[in-house]
């Protein structure tokens, strides 16, 4: 028998199969190119051009993101997209067909598409896109559309070589030219926040890594230098709670800092970058705006890297939903402004009285009533940044996790140093560790899992987490900080007050603005949104003079009525008058307090840096 066209059909097929497997190898590997001409962005027109090359057989489906990274909510981007056209590689016009709210079609292609679209872009911040004659303000899923399926391309950002010659580029992209920059892949690419404008830098190497600043700002080079002195010291107290910086690609982390009237205020996270804006400039506002640096930076090790499950991979087109903001954000939001203070940036006095919001918010709401700190991660969705016409009831039902949270890592930081030996700082440090450094999403139960492993108290973790983390009971924080010479004072013992009423007068008499708390005593006499109250202990009421001398007569514990219009009907209730709740936080005097607990003290608020 002669085998060779048996040979020459075998070795056929693994030809075959080779220039297969080369094509779609180089399918894989052909960078997607975006193309950016500003024309027209003195009306906030940013036109964009996109080739998609080497594409299979079958109509190209483009869409734009409805989430961002960073974001737990869903915008719509796509609204601002429009005039959407498409060639193939030799200029010939291809049909393009709207399927979806944020999608588009194009068939008949040669397997390349060139598509291009206007994208209105004014609004600069962490979540949007702008496009004026000072600068381009770019959130890339707010800007740029994707090929489905084509996720794992590698990504091209061209900016004009002839347009605006002296602006520059800021963004955590790998430069490729001046103007060229570069990502392995889509998720990448959305990740990387970019500023085109009359940049201002500052850097400095922390080992042998870069640590940079892009300033779009009016201030003085002065003030520039001081405020990157102040990040330099943020950086390192955050390193110290670590033990490391994280392995930032191309060994440089960004802070894109936009402090100018032409943006919108907002603090974003990204990989190896984050976007801090303001309305404002430095001068005169450097303290109250640092606090968003400190805040974004520590989320390059938590949520960044030590990520949980629940955020991966990340959804492009729907929201993410989150257990585990209260950590990630929460705990977050806990060391921001304890980094100032440990850099000196704050003092200890103001760092401890600015407890007091926080406090007052998370400890005197009614919305532990209805859900724990999971539950209030969950609401995400529906509280960052997205909105809605219709009136909600959060001011009853949720509290921010980021407050939340805040609360609890005080709390748990605490516990720990009075009752354990150890601290939060070593608790984020063996995170880091098992999820961080491995970039291994988590889940709950291993946290859990590790204040066991740190503390050596099986029993306390899983109290812990079952009452303060799937339950919604609250530390008793007022115990835990007079421990480390901290108090927490009413701020008027005796008089009656009602927590958190709003009153305005009105044409129509004294009228109430917005929710009434559950935790309000006029709550339980009915009074509601919009009411107007005529009558407090039959005295009439017609302006807040009149409210204020009525409210000195009445006692502590005694029952009264109120009568007010609810809907066009008269309507009347009791309630049992109590004090106002709102308390102020501050360091004990310093002859107050034993050295043991002084040196409780010192040992939390201490820099870490050596």
């Amino acid at each position: 028998m002669n085998c060779l066209p048996l040979v020459e059909k075998m070795l056929s097929r693994l030809l075959l199969v080779f220039l297969l497997a080369f094509s779609f190898s180089l399918q894989a590997q052909a960078p997607i190119q975006y193309r950016l001409n500003l024309d027209n962005i003195q009306h906030h027109e940013l036109d964009i051009e996109v080739t998609f090359p080497a594409l299979p057989a079958k109509p190209l489906v483009v869409r734009m993101p409805t989430s961002s990274p960073g974001r737990y909510a869903e915008h719509n981007f796509a609204k601002n997209v429009y005039d959407v056209t498409a060639t193939d590689a030799n200029g010939q016009t291809l049909p393009v067909s709207r399927t979806g709210l944020n999608e588009w079609m194009v068939a008949g292609h040669d397997g390349s598409v060139v598509l291009a679209y206007t994208l209105y872009a004014n609004r600069a911040d962490g979540t949007y896109a702008k496009a004026d004659n000072r600068k381009l303000h770019l959130n890339m899923p707010a800007t740029f559309v994707y090929g489905l399926e084509l996720n794992d391309r590698p990504v091209e950002l061209i900016f004009p070589a002839d347009q605006y010659p002296e602006w520059k580029v800021a963004t955590q992209l790998e430069q490729l030219t001046a103007r060229s920059f570069r990502a392995p892949n889509y998720y990448y690419f959305y990740d990387s926040p970019t500023l085109f404008g009359d940049i201002r830098f500052r850097s400095w190497k922390v080992g042998k890594q870069t640590i940079e600043m892009a300033f779009l700002s009016p201030d003085p080079d002065s003030l520039l230098d001081a405020y990157a002195e102040w990040t330099k010291q943020i950086v390192a107290e955050q390193e110290a709670v670590y033990g490391e910086l994280p392995q930032f690609d191309f060994g440089r982390y960004t802070f894109l800092c936009a402090y100018n009237p032409y943006v919108s205020g907002d603090g974003m996270e990204h990989r190896n970058s984050t976007i801090c804006s303001a309305s404002v400039p430095l001068e005169g506002y450097s303290e109250r705006l640092i606090g968003t640096v400190s805040h974004e930076f520590f989320h390059c090790w938590n949520v960044e890297r030590i990520r949980p499950a629940s955020l991966e991979p990340f959804d492009f087109d729907q929201a993410n939903q989150s257990g585990e903001l209260w950590f990630a954000e929460g705990f977050t939001s806990y060391y921001d402004d304890l980094s100032l203070a440990r850099a000196g940036i704050l003092s200890r006095e103001d760092y401890v009285s600015g407890l007091s919001g926080m406090l007052n918010y998370v400890l005197l709401s009614a919305g532990t009533r209805h859900r724990g700190p999971i539950g209030m991660s969950q609401c995400a969705p529906f509280v960052d940044a997205a909105s809605s016409i219709d009136p909600d009831n959060f001011a009853n039902t949720f509290i921010s996790y980021y407050s939340y949270g805040a609360v609890l890592g005080l709390a748990l930081d605490l516990e720990l140093r009075r009752d354990h030996r150890t601290n939060l700082n070593a608790y984020m440090q063996l995170i880091w560790e098992h999820y961080g450094r491995t970039e291994v999403p988590y889940y709950i139960p291993d946290l859990r899992t590790l204040l066991a492993e740190l503390t050596g108290d099986e029993a306390f973790a899983q109290q812990w987490f079952a009452r303060h983390i799937y339950g919604s009971e609250l530390p008793d924080v007022e115990v835990l900080l007079r421990d480390f010479g901290v108090s927490m004072t009413i701020d008027e013992p005796e008089q009656v007050g009602f927590f958190q009423l709003r009153l305005n007068d009105t044409d129509e008499g004294l009228q109430v603005r917005g929710t009434v708390s559950e935790n309000n005593p006029l709550y339980a006499a009915g009074l509601e949104s919009g009411d107007v109250i005529k009558t407090l202990d039959g005295k009439p009421i017609q302006n807040m003079e009149e409210w204020n001398a009525a409210l000195e007569t009445l006692a502590v514990g005694q029952t009264y009525q109120l009568e007010y219009i609810q809907n066009g009907i008269m309507t009347s209730g009791t309630f049992t008058a109590a004090i106002n709740p709102a308390f102020s936080v501050s360091i004990q005097a310093e002859d107050e307090m034993k050295a043991s607990i002084r040196k409780r003290q010192n040992a939390w608020l201490k820099s870490g840096v050596k």
